[in-house]
């Protein structure tokens, strides 16, 4: 069975819509500096990482959709282009979240139920290996079960 990409994806990564919870925080600029050479990203074992990430204050929102090179989410809080964010996303099937780091690409408003609510796309800039295992398994899944309710 192929999969197809529809006509007007410019993405290098076919996303997959899904509504996920994810919580996240902001890097100051400090943080931003040296992020990417920090064992959590390339050394840490993936039941370790929210340990590291509870000292900091989290906003929550929800994924719009996600592929292996980035995800939309959206919430109550502003984005901003160029941000980093680590981003902590609890996928269905397993029991500990995974954690990337981000960079907001894209940002937009929007009004919905009474309140502005806020978008981002983000690209994917790190995550471990164990991480990306599970995150590449949730989409092949996800795909799949998509397509067999679209021809059902």
């Amino acid at each position: 069975m192929s999969m197809q990409k529809g006509w007007m994806e410019q993405r290098k990564h076919e996303r997959v819509a899904a509504t996920l919870k994810v919580s996240y925080r902001v890097l100051d600029a400090e943080e931003k500096k040296g992020v990417l050479q920090q064992p959590r990203y390339n050394q840490t074992t993936a039941d370790r990482l929210p340990q590291l990430s509870q000292k900091f204050h989290a906003y929550h929102a929800v994924t719009r959709d996600i592929s292996e090179g980035g995800l939309s989410i959206s919430g109550e809080h502003p984005f901003s282009p160029g941000d980093h964010v680590e981003i902590s996303l609890q996928l269905p099937q397993y029991n500990v979240s995974i954690t990337l780091l981000a960079e907001v690409a894209r940002t937009h408003s929007f009004f919905e139920m009474g309140k502005t609510m806020y978008n981002a796309g983000v690209k994917i800039l790190a995550l471990n290996r164990e991480d990306m295992d599970r995150l590449m398994k949730y989409l092949l899944s996800e795909k799949l079960r998509q397509q067999t309710a679209k021809q059902n």
